[in-house]
């Protein structure tokens, strides 16, 4: 009979493990294995299967605004209190140019010390130097050209129309073309303003013929400084002035001339009586009192005497006018 082997303490039945042995691990996963059909855990909709009793949508009820505690959303302060003040004392509008931006407290950050401007001249409160004195016009001597007749004759004109006594015997046309004679002969020296004609005097060696000074330059002492120059060129001076111009006498006077001789005017143009001054260089040496005006009392004066008898007009003109 045969016996079956009996099992040892290290066997144990089908269904016990057997504990020599290692535990089962599950296995592992390998690429590209396809997963196991497993339960999806949501449920499945039941087609037709009827909707849960829910409860029905209601709207919300409004609260009352007359609660007590219950704020008004309309008003624009419900988010405070009932007794907080309308405004903050000190607290700057919001999106205001010059609001601060700091918090009070906080340290200003650390920036470089600003210098302090240094006064710019002329500003108020900086006189800085007091201003010189204006410089005066440019005065000017030259001999005259012809293109000088036009303005040389225009000053005789205005001169002459500017006295009221004195005859009008010349057109404007003719005093330029005597003014235009008295150039070619060399007599007329031109004073200039800022390059422009101011006056004149036209001299025939110790004799004037005639001077002149623009009634815009008058009171400059340009009827001084042509005189000046010719006494500078001549040892004596000799003029005729008629009687009538009493300023051109203050004036010839002011300068060292003296009078020396009278006329009825049979022997001027204008029929007026007239004087002759004489000025010499020892006569200004011997008594020079230094009262020189610039000019005369209402203007410089013109003055024309009897001169060579080569020039009709130069000869009888002793036109002696302000202006």
């Amino acid at each position: 009979m045969t016996r079956e082997p009996t099992s040892s303490r290290n066997e144990g039945g089908p269904d016990e493990p057997n504990p020599d042995l290692p535990p089962e691990q599950p296995p592992s996963e390998e690429p590209g294995t396809p997963a196991p059909d497993l339960p999806d855990p949501r449920p499945e909709e039941v087609p037709d299967a009827p909707e849960p009793d829910l409860p029905p949508d209601r709207p919300p009820e409004e609260v009352p605004g007359d609660l007590p505690g219950v704020p008004d959303p309309s008003d624009p302060g419900h988010d405070l209190p009932p007794d907080a003040p309308d405004e903050v004392p000190g607290t700057p509008e919001p999106d205001q140019p010059g609001n601060p931006t700091e918090i009070p407290g906080t340290p200003a950050p650390d920036l470089p010390p600003q210098e302090i401007p240094s006064e710019v001249p002329g500003l108020p409160g900086d006189p800085g130097p007091a201003p010189g004195p204006m410089p005066g016009p440019i005065v000017s001597l030259r001999p005259g050209h012809p293109l000088d007749a036009g303005r040389v004759g225009d000053m005789i004109t205005r001169a002459v129309a500017g006295q009221p006594w004195m005859p009008r015997l010349h057109t404007g046309a003719e005093d330029i073309a005597h003014a235009g004679r008295m150039i070619d002969k060399g007599w007329v020296t031109v004073a200039e303003v800022d390059y422009t004609p101011a006056g004149f005097i036209a001299r025939d060696g110790g004799y004037i013929h005639g001077l002149y000074i623009a009634a815009e330059a008058q009171g400059s002492g340009i009827g001084t400084l042509l005189l000046d120059d010719a006494k500078a060129k001549c040892d004596s001076l000799e003029l005729w002035t008629l009687q009538a111009n009493r300023g051109a006498q203050r004036f010839y006077r002011r300068e060292g001339f003296r009078p020396v001789e009278e006329s009825d005017g049979d022997h001027n143009e204008e029929g007026l009586p007239d004087i002759r001054f004489l000025w010499t260089r020892a006569d200004t040496a011997e008594d020079d009192t230094g009262d020189k005006g610039k000019t005369a009392e209402g203007g410089t004066a013109g003055a024309s005497g009897t001169g060579t008898g080569k020039d009709a007009k130069a000869t009888s003109d002793r036109k002696d006018t302000t202006g």
